[in-house]
């Protein structure tokens, strides 16, 4: 009940603060100090209400990952990013490494800054998020860098062999919705989500969104759904990420409708910007959920 509460009052803040742009008494974008979110973790273990609580399957799972991946030489402070150019084109959590960030409410996710910090994660360049990245061109040997990763099957496999990483920040789809086949696209995520069981990574899974319902954008329900799917089928926590930026301004994107908008100068800004932003609302939620990895499955 609270969470549908909040919702509807950020509904409220967010008609209200359109009606003042329309009528010219603010200009945009606005930043302001509302939030969807608890400024601190609840005394369930939820880690926020804006997130729902890791299931008990999934958390006894990703702890036998994290185990695993412990056994294998993975590190608790370095994760990976697979993604495309909505990781690349807006900087996402980049800023983090070099101290451009105001936390806002969510000062308890300075011990998750701190942590990843230490590995340098924020800043890293990922041989799996480019792009243009696709699941098929993250899973084929020929786009490898021998002279990074001689030994590789592909880019997934290098980016675990580079950084040792105990999560996997996914944000898949965007790319194969228009250029893979569907069988193709589900063939490839399966063989990334076996790997990354293989070798002890809990991957963060993200519905990935768009603005965009016509042409090929048309099959996005179903590219989507393989996400959820392969979240459900190996218990990996989930962020359901349309669910929280279409509410938001332009639906969170920028105009070419299949990219999360985010501020010119890549500020991380949780004291507002995530009520204007796509990225930073993806941005936010990432770290809250890996406040609750740490919390829930690391014991960190």
């Amino acid at each position: 009940m609270t969470s549908t509460r909040n919702r509807w009052k950020l509904v409220g803040q967010l008609l209200i603060v359109m009606v003042l742009v329309a009528t010219g008494l603010v200009t945009s974008p606005i930043r302001t100090s509302i939030h969807i979110a608890d400024a601190a973790p609840n005394a369930q273990g939820s880690g926020d209400e804006s997130l729902p609580p890791l299931s008990a399957e999934v958390i006894a799972h990703a702890q036998t990952l994290y185990q695993s991946g412990l056994a294998q030489g993975n590190d608790p402070n370095s994760f990976i990013l697979i993604g495309d150019s909505n990781n690349e084109k807006p900087h996402f959590l980049r800023a983090f490494s070099y101290g451009d960030y105001n936390l806002g409410p969510y000062s308890y996710l300075q011990s998750v800054v701190d942590a990843y910090n230490t590995t340098g994660a924020f800043g890293a360049q990922y041989p799996s998020s480019e792009h243009g990245m696709t699941l098929n061109m993250l899973m084929d040997p020929l786009f490898v860098n021998p002279s990074v990763c001689p030994d590789a099957a592909n880019l997934l496999d290098c980016a675990i062999q580079v950084y040792k990483p105990s999560v996997a920040i996914v944000y898949m789809g965007t790319y194969d919705t228009c250029n893979t086949p569907f069988d193709t696209y589900l063939t490839n995520f399966r063989s990334a989500m076996d790997l990354l069981t293989e070798r002890g990574v809990i991957a963060i899974m993200t519905t990935y969104t768009v603005a965009l319902d016509e042409g090929c954008w048309a099959s996005t329900p179903a590219y989507t759904g393989v996400i959820r799917d392969m979240a459900a089928q190996y218990q990996m926590p989930l962020l359901d990420l349309p669910d929280y930026v279409k509410p938001l301004p332009d639906q969170g994107m920028e105009p070419d409708g299949w990219h999360l908008s985010y501020p010119n100068d890549y500020h991380i800004s949780f004291a507002g910007d995530q009520l204007v932003y796509g990225n930073t609302q993806r941005e936010l939620l990432t770290m809250q959920m890996l406040y609750m990895v740490r919390r829930d499955v690391m014991g960190l």
